[in-house]
């Protein structure tokens, strides 16, 4: 059984017009029922950020395999031990 709608009625001041407001109940009053646009798109979204996280982790592998890599003698030969006296024979 459809209920019956309330109507109210109020003179707004600030365009000096008769105003009437019908008081809905709460699921005809909402903007949309199932939302299956908003979850494809949400579903599209999610996709699209996939594919260019997954573009952008090829492109940051790539540069850093090509990259070249350059080793000064310091830091792949071991260190010297000290050296203590004279090792020079007298």
């Amino acid at each position: 059984m459809p209920r019956k709608l309330e109507t109210h009625t109020h003179w707004e001041d600030s365009d000096h017009r008769l105003h009437e407001e019908k008081e809905l109940p709460a699921t005809e009053a909402k903007q949309g029922r199932m939302g299956r646009r908003v979850l494809a798109m949400l579903i599209v979204a999610l996709a699209l950020t996939a594919i260019v996280w997954a573009l952008a982790e090829i492109w940051g592998g790539q540069t850093t395999q090509t990259a070249p890599v350059t080793a000064t003698q310091d830091q792949t030969a071991p260190p010297k031990p000290p050296v203590q006296g004279n090792s020079q024979p007298q």
